[in-house]
């Protein structure tokens, strides 16, 4: 059904003074206000043609009052609905009802009715809007208040983008997001080049150090897909649950890549290849010569070196038309790399470094994965974790700098959102949309300016 608003602005300007500058800065601060009151126009006009609907039951058949009057009868225990839907008008609520808005704050007043068959009174519009008895917020602001936290901290959203709320508030309608329960789709494995997982600490409760847990998968095409966040869970638990994702899965040849994280040596043994990160690697050496006793120019010849012997790049094209002496190539050094390590593995054992020894003696076997793969079946898998710490840096953001007692429905939550905000932009309008109800029932344009 088609309605009108008429809208007039009244306005002055200073001829030969004004600048464009002024006059869209002036349209901006008064834009909130005329969203307000074009919403609250609205509202008014839907409750005067419900009403008007449910108490003219002799010109409007049950076919134009399909779906409005639901109402609770008057005193059911049980709290049945009434059938009855027709009603006398009974003027306005004694107060105006108040709801917060992505404009400001709303306030209408709201028709009150009589049902004809149980004498209960009611406002028809509310159910007709969706709005429950005790809500004092509409969804969009909601929408509003996560997409402000993702993009920044708690305090800077209140600060920077003035939206009138709580630093509780806020918290709760994360902790209260049910974004925790979707997203739980299964993922076809075979369309993935690789998967991920890292963990990084977090501040929590009570001065409580947390730990949030992430992985991640990598389509063929590069893009990101987020397989699941988790807060003070064990990598066990965390398999588990990412099999259950996944459950087609059968062994595939794509390479799970981590950086030596303690739970991971054996993460999805059963359905991919294990890969160490590439940039870890060496970083972990420097470290483990370093508790043999070896200062950084003391080691440092020896890291460069692993970065030499791991730097294999790959030619990129069609595997299937390159060329075999390029093939042979990619072999030839991947072999004469794998037999050098084994040498500097000699090398540390006689000079003593138990700890460089140990550390590149478990590294050794799960640095060419990458390069195995791509021997094997033609295709190009990440050899690093640096999407996945990528993400950590986009977390961290949120999370490591602010001064609050983060649970881990919390922690779990925001991670969630950046995660899936970031990099499923789609799955996550399309949730949005579904939470809203958006569905094609509302449109508005505007027709004259003059």
């Amino acid at each position: 059904m088609e309605q009108e608003i008429h809208i007039t602005l009244r306005y002055d300007l200073a001829i030969g003074d004004v600048n464009l500058n002024e006059i869209i800065y002036r349209l901006n601060e008064l834009k909130n206000l005329l969203m307000l009151r074009v919403t609250e126009k609205i509202v008014q006009d839907y409750d005067d043609i419900i009403t008007e609907r449910l108490s003219r039951t002799d010109i409007f058949p049950s076919k134009a009052r399909r779906g409005l009057g639901r109402h609770i009868r008057k005193g059911n225990p049980e709290r049945r609905f009434c059938r009855g839907r027709k009603v006398r008008k009974r003027g306005y609520r004694k107060d105006s009802r108040k709801m917060s808005t992505v404009f400001g704050d709303l306030s209408v007043a709201i028709r009150e009715v009589e049902c004809g068959t149980c004498s209960a009174r009611y406002s028809p519009v509310l159910d007709a809007l969706k709005i429950g008895r005790y809500a004092r917020k509409e969804m969009n602001f909601e929408h509003e208040v996560i997409e402000a936290v993702i993009d920044t901290n708690y305090r800077r959203l209140i600060d920077g983008r003035s939206i009138d709320i709580s630093l509780g508030g806020i918290h709760n309608i994360v902790v209260g997001s049910d974004i925790d329960e979707t997203f739980q789709e299964p993922v076809a494995i075979k369309d993935l080049s690789a998967i991920m997982a890292d963990g990084t600490g977090v501040k929590q409760q009570q001065g409580r150090k947390g730990e949030l847990r992430a992985v991640i998968g990598i389509t063929k095409g590069g893009c990101v897909e987020p397989l699941g966040s988790f807060t003070n869970t064990e990598w066990p638990e965390i398999e588990c649950i990412i099999k259950e994702r996944i459950k087609e899965a059968e062994p595939y040849n794509i390479p799970f890549i981590y950086d030596g994280e303690p739970g991971l040596d054996d993460f999805l043994s059963e359905v991919a290849e294990l890969q160490r990160c590439t940039w870890h690697g060496p970083r972990g050496l420097y470290h483990a010569l370093w508790e043999d006793g070896l200062k950084k120019k003391q080691s440092k010849p020896e890291t460069d070196k692993i970065k030499q012997l791991i730097g294999i790049e790959l030619p990129e094209g069609d595997f299937e038309i390159l060329k075999e002496e390029d093939k042979e190539q990619v072999r030839s050094k991947y072999e004469t790399s794998k037999f050098e390590i084994k040498e500097l593995i000699q090398t540390f054992r006689e000079k003593g470094y138990k700890h460089g020894t140990s550390y590149l003696e478990n590294l050794s076997n799960r640095l060419f994965t990458n390069i195995e793969l791509w021997l094997k079946t033609g295709v190009i898998a990440p050899k690093t974790t640096s999407l996945l710490e990528r993400l950590f840096r986009e977390i961290g953001r949120r999370l490591k700098r602010i001064a609050w007692g983060w649970s881990d429905k919390a922690v779990t939550n925001i991670s969630k959102m950046i995660m899936i905000r970031q990099y499923s932009r789609d799955k996550w309008e399309k949730y949005w949309k579904e939470k809203l109800g958006i569905k094609g029932y509302f449109n508005i344009e505007i027709l004259v300016v003059s």
